[in-house]
């Protein structure tokens, strides 16, 4: 229990200082400092510890900093209010002292009191403005990566998801106190956080010296003087200014939450694999240690390979971040953190084996767990039974996944035959659009329109309009890629031009009167052309798809017979 910081009375009186009936004046409410008092006494408690901050205005300032100090000092540091690092110290430099009659230098890396900090405050004397350099141990020890558009420092999880530790501002810096706790508890040090702040009031001194006595609280981990006083270059200006440092003390080594002190504990979900005879879900565990194997492992348990059945929609969330996540063809990427095998050769469902999912972070197992149902047939897709049970390769069927690898086939037969490619390489502001390309996941227009303005993006916005008015000796006016394009394909006998040509005017009016426009009439003609109103739209994607695939082989079997895919 602390001991009272103010006398009970004028607690109870500040608390009710905004109560009208409140007999305490605003401006002994305002150097009493009681809700600075009551936030020094909580620092190191909260989800985020700010290691330094400076404020200044009409009615007072506020500075805090911080310093990290061995626990051999802490003791010694709180016999005084005083700080052990100001603020801008802390830089490496050499020192010199004497050793009898001989000059000794010595180099320092955080200067002479070899107190380090956790921030660096660096100053150019008014030429540059102040820089804020986070500690680099703290910053490798966490593997934090430095956001320098929004100057945050941000930790990557088991699951790829990000997590802001260290925010940055031109007067503010502060941390997450758990990983700050964590650092401290790994190198056995303590945190110092250290503060000055005044107040200012237009009040008669000597009616706050009977008000607010001076005083100074001691205490283990928290120490700090209150002192009033007036300023000499405005007589009339009452201040108070409050002083002095907090102690956390580090946890036990035990505690700082890294290899081989990792705290997280393995959690499993458990999925539906299968329906009872009385028509209920039977449910079990994705822990590998409770599953069966070819090997004698668990006898009678559910085996590591059952297959565990989600709706399509699963994969949303994937498709919709393509710069952290990759969906390929039996495979789900999370950069370099994490995978997952998985059957996505399936209209309307995805495929995990119960060990696989089981290797996710818990968290994802649950977001897996949300689009979890009963199986939907006896077995997974052919494609899926073939490369898993047959060991033998197979090409994957669904029209999304077969485009990729087709446009990819095609890109390269043709750079190979002559020396260009059909459609220009994807800059880096696009290079998601053909991660993203997909059936839609749900029956919605807004999901059809999204598809067909990558579509639109992939197969015309791409095409070589340079290359193609080389080959073609010169442009029309106003001729578009479309275009140019057919009379490529024209006069070099294509014997599919008019079908691949409606093709990519059916793409270009989808995406012109209905995604990238408002609709009219030509939207309802192209919606009826497509049979928008009569199908379901992943049914109708589906099938644009598949005429796409078609299209794609045949422009490679045509102009690169030799590298003649398979339809």
């Amino acid at each position: 229990m602390r001991t009272p910081t103010l006398p009970p009375e004028l607690l109870a009186a500040l608390a009710d200082q905004h109560d009208p009936g409140s007999a305490v004046d605003p401006k002994i409410a305002l150097l009493s400092q009681a809700a600075n008092i009551r936030e020094i006494e909580r620092m190191g408690s909260g989800e985020w510890t700010t290691v330094y901050s400076y404020e200044s205005g009409k009615t007072g300032g506020r500075c805090f900093y911080s310093a990290l100090i061995p626990r051999s000092r802490a003791r010694k540091a709180m016999k005084n209010d005083s700080w052990e690092l100001m603020i801008g110290n802390g830089l490496p430099g050499f020192s010199q002292g004497y050793e009898g009659d001989t000059v000794i230098t010595r180099y320092d890396r955080f200067g002479f009191s070899q107190v380090e900090p956790l921030v660096f405050v660096r100053d150019f004397h008014g030429l540059k403005p102040k820089q804020f350099d986070l500690l680099e141990e703290f910053r490798h020890f966490h593997n934090l990566y430095h956001d320098r558009k929004n100057d945050r420092y941000i930790a990557v999880d088991d699951r790829g998801e990000d997590e802001i530790v260290v925010e940055v501002s031109d007067t503010r810096v502060r941390v997450k106190t758990r990983f700050v706790k964590q650092f401290i508890a790994a190198r056995q040090l303590c945190l110092a956080l250290y503060f000055d702040i005044r107040a200012d009031a237009s009040i008669d001194l000597a009616v706050v010296k009977e008000a607010l006595p001076s005083r100074a609280v001691k205490e283990a981990d928290l120490r700090y003087s209150f002192n009033v006083g007036d300023l000499s270059r405005w007589p009339d200006v009452t201040f108070s200014r409050l002083i002095g440092k907090k102690i956390i003390a580090p946890q036990p080594v035990e505690e700082c939450g890294v290899w081989p002190f990792e705290t997280r504990s393995e959690q499993f979900a458990e999925f539906i694999i299968g329906i009872d005879i009385s028509s209920h879900n039977v449910l079990c565990t994705a822990d590998e240690a409770e599953l069966s194997n070819y090997f004698g492992k668990n006898l009678g348990a559910p085996h590591y390979l059952t297959p565990v059945w989600f709706r399509r929609e699963v994969l949303g969330k994937y498709y919709d971040n393509p710069d952290k996540y990759s969906v390929e063809d039996g495979y789900l990427r999370c950069g370099g953190l994490w995978g997952l095998r998985m059957d996505n050769d399936l209209p309307n469902h995805v495929v995990v084996y119960l060990g696989d999912i089981g290797k996710l972070h818990y968290d994802e197992q649950l977001y897996w767990k949300s689009f979890n149902v009963p199986p939907a047939a006896p077995r997974s897709s052919e494609t899926n039974f073939k490369r898993s049970f047959l060991a033998e390769f197979a090409d994957p069927t669904s029209p999304d996944l077969v485009s990729k690898q087709k446009l990819v086939g095609l890109q390269e037969a043709w750079e190979h035959q002559f020396g260009w490619q059909l459609f220009r390489p994807l800059r880096d502001d696009d290079a998601h659009v053909l991660k993203q390309i997909r059936v839609p996941l749900s029956d919605t227009t807004a999901e059809f329109d999204d598809q067909v303005l990558l579509l639109a993006k992939l197969l015309i916005d791409s095409l070589d309009d340079a290359r193609l008015v080389k080959e073609l000796g010169g442009a029309k006016p106003d001729e578009k890629s479309i275009g140019k394009f057919l009379r490529f394909l024209t006069i070099r006998d294509y014997p599919h031009t008019d079908r691949d040509i409606k093709l990519l005017r059916a793409i270009q009016a989808a995406r012109s009167t209905g995604a990238a426009h408002r609709r009219g009439e030509q939207f309802q003609k192209i919606r009826t052309e497509l049979q928008l109103d009569e199908r379901e739209v992943p049914d109708v994607f589906r099938e644009l798809l598949s005429r796409v695939n078609q299209r794609l082989a045949d422009l490679q079997s045509y102009f690169v017979p030799d590298s003649t895919p398979d339809v």
